[in-house]
């Protein structure tokens, strides 16, 4: 008997132990789960708040004063309300957030990270997140301390957010910072070099060599990096592509492996939309074609509309905007005047426009572009003396930092990925009317989903902050004219010393078609042509024999992804000859003030403080 009660109190004993640790388990098990939740409400409200800054946008509401005001029915408001998200494994989290004050705070980004040197808006908020399990019991407290950092991506002098490649036959100096969210290629020709200056971020891998064959042949000049007030070599590349891995001695001038940052997307710019460059934009000009090809003339003579966000015409706008009298021989279906729609197929020589790439590309659709064409100064003139065309507002409008034209063309091939339309942008060179009187544009950004050619000098007067966001940018010097769409022989095309001062968003063509190492080694028939195709030329520049005229360009250079009306690869080069690229990055936009208006952002967040508060 002795021994079976001694046996009983140890089964008793064990049992109570047994049902002790599993409770135990089962309590730090739940904890865990609770913990997990929390922290996953911290991200998910966390990546909603940058998501707004990425709409151009800022968070604004009303934040409630606890977790339990939340469980009582004030639950705030807005942006900052009292959010409940629910997980697979039976649990929650019940999160709300709150705004610093004083924000912004107007930055610099410090030494030592990512993007430093470059000014940002900085935004700092606190997240409460409380984990709950099925019951709805707490079971974590978590709060996030965070800065939503807004970075202009025309504060960079070279920005891509795909594969980045740079294989100048010259000296190049890239006097600014680079950021690539894909792989840098480095690739100086034979006898070229590039010299780095800024800070140079890359989000995957980075070489020596080309994306587009192994092999350094013909491209092994000298790549350098500022480090900080003397140059120091990277790697040679002497016989095949290199990787590049250990970047110490350049002291954070060169980060590898840097978070990829998130960025607009292009269709952020299309017409006819929700797009904000289109909802936003103080004017949206279209240009109308018929199933034909042909300028729809219901509305206007010429098939050229002012429209609303809806794309409806507005016809007091659109009438102001062909008025001869205030706007005399701005509007003409011809290839002469100042806004005009370019013709397509045989004409006569001088008022048709061919793009020499496009055409050995896709002779048959590309042979002549249709055109919506803008003389930009006589186009200002007639909003100054007509205001209904930007629905009442003056030149000097600031609602965006200044004004915002979306330009467009509504057709049959509007969505193609190879077609023909395009806007082109001419007497540009200084951006303000001529009338007496006329008060000066603050800055002056230029939007369309179609190509946009620029035509001669612009913004090389009387500068003011200007951008150009457009499917490509094809750049004609001050020589140009119509009549050389007519040359086949590129040597009789001849470009000349031209200037251009702006912010340009580009797409840039994939070296093999894709990203990183399944683009790889597809032949040189393949390249896309990288940093120095952001732009795109057309004429031969040369004079007589040696003398190659400069291009000079300021400004800064984004290509957010692929063109999606443009399948043309750099080359073979059998329709121009590059000019010598005087390019540097416009320091004026390190002054958020003075940056073009609607200025593309990326937003990060950066953690400032993580806490867990142990008392349920």
């Amino acid at each position: 008997m002795l021994l079976i009660i001694v046996s009983m109190s140890l089964i008793g004993a064990y049992m109570t132990l047994t049902r002790t640790e599993i409770a135990q388990v089962k309590s730090s098990r739940d904890s865990a789960s609770g913990f997990n939740a929390a922290e996953a409400g911290l991200n998910l409200r966390a990546e909603d708040i940058r998501a707004i800054f990425l709409d151009y946008d800022r968070p604004d509401g009303t934040s409630p004063d606890s977790v339990e005001a939340c469980d009582e029915g004030d639950v705030g408001d807005g942006d900052f309300a009292c959010e409940t998200y629910a997980f697979e494994n039976s649990h929650s989290a019940v999160t709300y957030v709150e705004e610093e004050p004083g924000n912004p705070y107007f930055t610099t980004i410090p030494p030592g990270e990512p993007f430093s040197g470059l000014s940002t808006q900085e935004y700092r908020y606190t997240v409460t997140s409380v984990g709950r399990n099925q019951a709805q019991s707490n079971e974590a407290v978590l709060a996030l301390t965070f800065k939503s950092r807004v970075v202009p991506l025309f504060q960079f002098a070279i920005f891509f957010h795909e594969d980045l490649e740079f294989f100048n036959g010259a000296v190049m100096t890239v006097d600014g910072h680079v950021h690539t969210n894909g792989n840098l290629y480095a690739a100086t020709q034979d006898g070229g070099q590039t010299n780095y200056v800024g800070q140079v971020t890359v989000v995957g891998d980075m070489y020596r060599g080309m994306k587009s064959q192994s092999s350094c042949s013909g491209y092994s000049g000298t790549s350098r990096v500022l480090d900080p007030v003397s140059y120091v070599s990277l790697p040679a590349c002497s016989s095949s592509r290199v990787l590049i891995e250990d970047v110490e001695d350049w002291n954070d001038n060169i980060m590898l492996d840097v978070d990829e940052v998130a960025v607009p997307a292009p269709e952020d710019m299309d017409s006819f939309s929700d797009g904000e460059y289109w909802l936003r934009a103080d004017m949206r000009l279209v240009l109308r074609l018929n199933s034909s090809n042909n300028p729809v003339t219901t509305n206007s003579s010429t098939g050229i509309e002012v429209v609303d966000t809806d794309g409806n015409n507005i016809s007091s706008a659109t009438n102001a905007l062909h008025n001869s009298s205030n706007c005399p021989g701005l509007v003409s279906t011809g290839g002469g005047p100042s806004l005009s729609v370019g013709t397509q197929g045989p004409g006569t020589s001088g008022d048709q426009l061919r793009l020499y790439r496009e055409y050995q590309y896709n002779s048959s659709i590309n042979n002549f572009q249709r055109t919506l064409e803008v003389d930009m100064r006589a186009l200002l003139n007639c909003i100054k003396r007509n205001p209904v065309i930007m629905g009442g507002r003056q030149l000097d409008d600031d609602t965006e930092e200044g004004l915002v034209f979306h330009m467009a063309i509504d057709g049959p091939r509007s969505s193609w990925s190879q077609n023909n339309y395009s806007v082109r942008i001419r007497n540009g060179y200084r951006l303000k009317a001529t009338d007496s009187g006329s008060p000066n544009v603050k800055g002056l950004t230029v939007v369309s989903d179609q190509g946009v050619i620029v035509w001669g000098n612009y913004n090389s007067s009387s500068w003011v902050p200007a951008a150009i966001m457009a499917d490509t940018v094809w750049l004609l010097s001050n020589d140009w004219v119509d009549s050389d769409s007519y040359q086949t022989d590129r040597y009789y095309r001849d470009g000349s010393a031209t200037t251009v001062q702006v912010a340009v968003v580009s797409g840039i063509k994939r070296t093999g078609g894709a990203n990183g190492a399944a683009g790889e080694d597809h032949g040189a028939d393949s390249n896309g042509g990288g940093a120095i195709n952001v732009f795109r030329f057309n004429e031969w520049f040369r004079v007589g024999s040696s003398s190659i005229p400069d291009f000079t360009y300021v400004g800064s250079m984004v290509s957010l992804g692929a063109p999606r009306k443009s399948q043309s690869t750099w080359g073979p080069f059998t329709y121009y000859s590059a000019p010598n690229r005087v390019w540097s990055y416009d320091e004026r936009f390190n002054d958020a003030d003075l940056l073009p208006p609607m200025t593309p952002a990326f937003v990060y967040i950066k953690q400032e403080l993580f806490v867990r508060d142990y008392e349920l």
